[in-house]
């Protein structure tokens, strides 16, 4: 059949739309199929993740569920462990142990005391002291009696545990042994001393929650925390003090910053350990340790090394050691020949390396100290710079605080005074009222002191520190100067005081001069010369007026090196002048009386040159060679030259005054030379009677009256009157100025010639030598004065040997 066109066409039109159809529809279930595809993926992909969380959380229930099975068991061996009393201490030294018996008892005593008073709550005591006091042998010996003493009188549980505190992770670690000795379980200890998230200070907290639950368990306890260094950045890791929630127990620290241990608190006591061992217990040590018994010897060099328990130790195990291995004749007497600052730390060093209980020797100890307070406190940085100025004699404490008050800014005289007072390196002493009065530091610490400072502080810097301690010395010295024939506690700090600034002078003379610089232009920045010449010319008197002649005969040759830079002005002069009239009372006391005449003359030019006649520096020069020319024999022009000061000083002062008192006296001196005994002993009542008036009975002016009018009855023969005067002048002058003066030496001789009249020779003789040994000791053996009692003591012994011999006969007969 065939078709048409038409029909072909219209065939060909449908076959084309079908395809166009077909093709249509191919797409749109392919479309539908990929739609489907992905949402199957989908599913399945969400199916997959489903399943991975099933299982997460599948492995997290059985992780719970095996950290809950842990717990348990952990729980159950808690549970089923036994706690029980124990005593954890330090390390026992290797040498042979001294109980510091008196220490002990005392520390615990006030253990006892505070631990009735505090009933339920935490009480502590701070034990404090520079390094090698024996602080910590100290804690171990009290924690140790404490605990069998507790043991044996408690019924429940009792414990004694030592803490490391020298650092936040020895800290740590103590802590973390303390809580397994309480029965903390390993598994939790473990894992807070793992954790990487955590610091020192937050672990530490942690294993106080943990040791505060345990520690309740006991009926008594007590905490020895050693070695702390900074109280404030450890404090809020101790056991609190006056706290409940520990139960009944105590903290016993040994600190070295003891600025910040709270003064007066609630359930709290304070004892520095500075001072030392007790001698007997100091004494005891070396002898036990050394295993030489010679007691004098021991007690010897327990004094030269302070009673310090450390240094005691280390010394007696050096002499132990090397007697032992080579030397048997080696003693305590070649140790002190050989004794200073380098042998001392290298015997320490040998000592160190064989005891565990000793990790650091005390001079390495007190470095690290000191550096850590010169870097970190103004007030003792200022206080250490004065100390390495000075001797190591003790340091009058206002001396210290005006020092720190120059040095340091925004600081009050009080607070200095507290922090001086609280530190560890410096121990105080104190008088009969238990008044602060002087400062020192150990001998040990002197010497680090000294180094340390050298780094520490620049050349100005330490020529500033030079001309403050000058300031203060020279204020001091114009305080007490008018009390230096009145009161001993004056004549002791103005000794004290000399000889700090002896050292003083010597750092000007070695340090702060050298080859291309001299010692004015070292000076000139921070220091006038007039103000060197004044102090220097009143350390001279203040020597001279003390007997302290060889020290006085010092000072005046320093002044003399500087007087030669002086200017022409009025005050220079004035300062030259009284330079010359000190030194030429030193060349009088030393017996050189040509040199004193020369000084005295130079000191009379300048003061009439400026003054005119009538000034009272003017009657002084006159009195100074009347003196000269009265110890040089020519008793005219001595008693000229004192007729001339007493006309001047009446003028000026009047009858009632201290310097008439005096022309009066060496008038008096003047005419017993000459041999008239009645205006001589009118001279000297004249002058006791004004000095009584003015200073009382207890003045050595009064004693020097009381001594010359004792003379004058001598002279007259009334040998028990003179007995009693010179008595009185003896008794007034050893008060206050001790045994080694010359005015307690003339008493001596004096008293020796009333005994030699009366024919007491014994009493004479006796009194003799005791002037002899103290003016041999001031004077030398060629001084008039030490001459005069050698023929004294002679010519008594010649008349005994007289006597004896009469008697003898007598005997015979």
């Amino acid at each position: 059949m065939e078709y048409t066109p038409q029909q072909l066409n219209y065939f060909r039109i449908c076959y084309i739309a079908f395809n166009l159809v077909a093709e249509g529809l191919r797409k749109v279930f392919k479309q539908d199929l990929k739609i489907k595809a992905d949402g199957l993926k989908a599913d399945l992909k969400a199916k997959k993740e489903e399943v991975k969380n099933l299982n997460s959380e599948l492995q997290l229930t059985r992780d719970t569920l095996q950290t809950k099975q842990e717990e348990v068991e952990t729980l159950t061996q808690e549970i089923n462990s036994k706690v029980e009393s124990f005593c954890s201490l330090t390390f026992k030294p290797s040498h042979q142990i001294i109980r510091r018996s008196k220490d002990v008892t005392r520390i615990k005593n006030k253990l006892e005391e505070l631990y009735n008073e505090s009933k339920e709550a935490i009480s502590t005591i701070y034990l404090s002291g520079i390094p090698g006091c024996g602080k910590s042998q100290i804690a171990r010996q009290v924690g140790q009696e404490v605990y069998d003493k507790r043991l044996r009188e408690d019924k429940g549980l009792i414990f004694v545990a030592t803490l490391n505190a020298e650092t936040l992770d020895l800290l740590a670690n103590s802590y973390f042994n303390l809580a397994k000795q309480l029965g903390v379980t390993e598994y939790a200890l473990t894992n807070l001393a793992s954790s990487t998230k955590l610091g020192s200070s937050e672990t530490i907290q942690h294993f106080m929650r943990f040791i505060s639950t345990k520690v309740k368990q006991f009926s008594a306890w007590l905490i020895i925390v050693d070695n702390v260094v900074d109280l404030s950045l450890v404090g809020s890791c101790l056991p609190p003090t006056a706290s409940e929630e520990w139960g009944h127990g105590q903290v016993l620290v040994t600190i070295q910053d003891t600025q910040s241990i709270p003064f007066n608190a609630p359930h709290t006591y304070h004892e520095s350990l500075n001072k030392g061992m007790h001698p007997d217990d100091a004494v005891d040590l070396l002898r036990e340790v050394s295993q030489i018994s010679n007691q004098q010897q021991a007690e010897e060099v327990a004094k030269v090394l302070e009673y310090q328990p450390l240094a005691l130790v280390a010394a007696a195990v050096y002499v132990q050691t090397i007697v032992s291995y080579g030397t048997p004749n080696y003693g305590w007497t070649k140790y002190l020949e050989t004794f200073n600052s380098e042998e001392r730390e290298a015997r320490e060093e040998f000592f160190a390396k064989q005891n565990r209980a000793y990790p650091k020797t005390t001079t390495t100890a007190i470095r690290i100290a000191i550096t850590r307070a010169l870097e970190s406190d103004e007030v003792l940085c200022a206080v250490l710079s004065l100390f390495s100025l000075c001797a190591s004699d003790s340091l009058p404490i206002e001396a210290a605080v005006d020092f720190v008050t120059f040095r340091t800014k925004h600081q009050t005289e009080a607070l200095i005074r507290a922090k001086i007072l609280k530190s560890t390196m410096i121990t105080c002493l104190y008088d009969k009222d238990e008044t602060p009065t002087y400062l020192r530091v150990h001998n040990v610490v002197h010497e680090v002191v000294k180094s340390a400072i050298t780094s520490f502080l620049d050349l100005t810097h330490e020529a500033e520190c030079f001309s403050v301690a000058v300031r203060i010395f020279h204020s001091l010295m114009e305080e007490n100067r008018n009390l230096l024939h009145a009161s001993a506690q004056a004549c002791g700090k103005l000794s004290k005081i000399v000889s700090h600034c002896k050292v003083l002078f010597q750092f000007i003379r070695t340090k702060m001069v050298n080859e291309e610089q001299s010692v004015v232009n070292t000076l000139l920045p921070v220091i006038t010369l007039g103000d060197l010449v004044s102090f220097l010319t009143l350390i001279t008197e203040v020597c001279y007026r003390q007997s302290n002649l060889s020290d006085a005969y010092l000072f005046s040759t320093l002044s003399s090196d500087f007087i030669t830079y002086l200017s022409d002005t009025q005050d220079d002069k004035l300062q030259k002048a009284k330079h010359f009239g000190e030194r030429g009372n030193v060349h009088w006391q030393l017996g050189q009386f040509c040199q004193a005449k020369e000084y005295h003359e130079k000191s009379l030019a300048i003061t009439r040159e400026i003054y005119g006649e009538h000034h009272g520096d003017v009657a002084q020069s006159y009195n100074n060679l009347g003196n000269v020319y009265k110890s040089l024999g020519q008793y005219n022009q001595a008693k000229e030259y004192h007729e001339k000061s007493l006309t001047i000083r009446k003028e000026i002062y009047g009858e009632h005054h201290g310097d008439v008192a005096v022309s009066y006296n060496n008038l008096g001196l003047v005419y017993s030379d000459l041999g008239q005994y009645n205006p001589a002993k009118e001279y000297h009542e004249k002058s006791l009677a004004i000095r009584k008036e003015i200073y009382g009975e207890h003045h050595g002016d009064v004693a020097a009256s009381y001594n010359n009018l004792g003379t004058v009855y001598s002279d007259l023969g009334l040998y028990n009157q003179a007995k009693e005067y010179y008595e009185k002048s003896l008794a007034i002058t050893k008060e206050i100025y001790g045994e080694h003066h010359g005015d307690v030496a003339a008493s001596y001789n004096n008293l020796g010639t009333v005994y030699s009249n009366l024919g007491l020779y014994n009493q004479a003789k006796e009194y003799y030598e005791k002037s002899l040994a103290i003016r041999k000791e001031i004077y030398g053996e060629e001084h008039p004065k030490v001459k005069r009692t050698f023929n004294n003591l002679r010519l008594v012994e010649s008349k005994q040997r007289e006597l004896n011999q009469t008697l003898n006969k007598f005997c015979i007969r």
